[in-house]
Parts: C-alpha cells; sequence; structure tokens
C-alpha cells in the first residue's frame, strides 16, 4: 500500500516580477515514509492554472509550429501550447488562433498530462481541435510573433521524426501518444 508524504514546509524563492503571475519556484520539505526530510523543487507556472497542449488536426494530419526555445538552445517543431485562461477547450482555441491564426471548429480534452511529476506542479490538458481542410497557415502574423513556422504533418512524418530525433519536445510525445491510445 502506497503512503503519502505530507509537505511539512514550504517557502517560495522566487516569484517573477508580476508576484508570481508567470512563475514561482517554492523549496518544500517533505517527510518520507522511511522517517528521513527531504526537500524537493515546485514550480508553478501560470499561477497554477492547467496549461493547454493544442493537437490540431485536419483530417488525418497534425498541426506543428516551429519556434526557438532559448532553454534547450535549438529550434523545435512542436504542437502549439500554452497558459491556461478560462477553460482548457477556449484556451486551447485562443492559443491555436494566436500561434497559426487558424479558428478550430470543435475542441475536446482527451487528457490531463503530469508533464514533470518530479517538479512541475501544473497539469496540462491534450485538446483536440478540428480544424477546416482548407484554412491557411499564418504563423507569426498573429499574437507575439514567437511562431517562425507552422506545418501539417502525416503520421508517417510525424513516426519518422520522432525516431531520427526531430521530434523530441515532450510536451508533444506525450500528446501524441495520449491521442493515439485514444483513438485505438
Amino acid at each position: 500500500m502506497d503512503t503519502e508524504a505530507p509537505r511539512t514546509h514550504t517557502h517560495r524563492a522566487f516569484a517573477d516580477a508580476e508576484g508570481g503571475r508567470w512563475c514561482e519556484v517554492y523549496l518544500d520539505t517533505y517527510l518520507l515514509p522511511s522517517g528521513v526530510e527531504t526537500v524537493r523543487h515546485r514550480i508553478r507556472v501560470g499561477g497554477g492554472r492547467t496549461g493547454v497542449v493544442v493537437l490540431a488536426r485536419r483530417g488525418d494530419d497534425i498541426l506543428m509550429v516551429r519556434q526557438w526555445r532559448p532553454t534547450v538552445g535549438r529550434w523545435a517543431w512542436e504542437l502549439p501550447r500554452g497558459f491556461g485562461e478560462t477553460d482548457p477547450a477556449s484556451d486551447a482555441l485562443r492559443e491555436l488562433a494566436e500561434e497559426t491564426g487558424l479558428m478550430g471548429s470543435t475542441a475536446a480534452v482527451v487528457a490531463y498530462l503530469d508533464i514533470d511529476s518530479g517538479m512541475l506542479e501544473n497539469e496540462v490538458a491534450v485538446v483536440e481541435v478540428t480544424v477546416q481542410g482548407d484554412a491557411p497557415l499564418s504563423p507569426g502574423s498573429v499574437g507575439d510573433g514567437e511562431i517562425a513556422a507552422a506545418r501539417w504533418w502525416s503520421a508517417r512524418e510525424i513516426a519518422k521524426a520522432i525516431r531520427t530525433g526531430e521530434l523530441r519536445d515532450g510536451f508533444t510525445l506525450a500528446a501524441l501518444g495520449v491521442s493515439t491510445a485514444a483513438r485505438g
């Protein structure tokens, strides 16, 4: 039987200039079932709201966006994603429009993920969005310009990109996995 490890102390070690609206880091002390105390880092982003990763579909194709990720120092192809503001379906439709100019016709939550259960507090909703087949992409012309490119990928292209390491973003890989499992 699993035994919980209660948090015995928490200390907010960092909050962004907006008082933690975008990022907070905590040092938490836990009492392990063995009786040993341990300190762990916990990160809360977006005020603790549920984030979204958008799995936009046009027929059998899936939309990927390309952007520079300073944290890892490289360009990355990944699914659109962002901070939650209202509810996951609405947030996914907003993120898709902000990042690509596309309007989704339907949105449904497929799963909730713990992307980094060892450090990141927020859960992330995987939301499948249906997009009209002839809708034009306009990355970089909307939102904050963080998206350099966007394109539709076939299942074969995705599988190849995973095998070659071109697709390696954890949000993207996890979302593709749960979507595939949900579809059987």
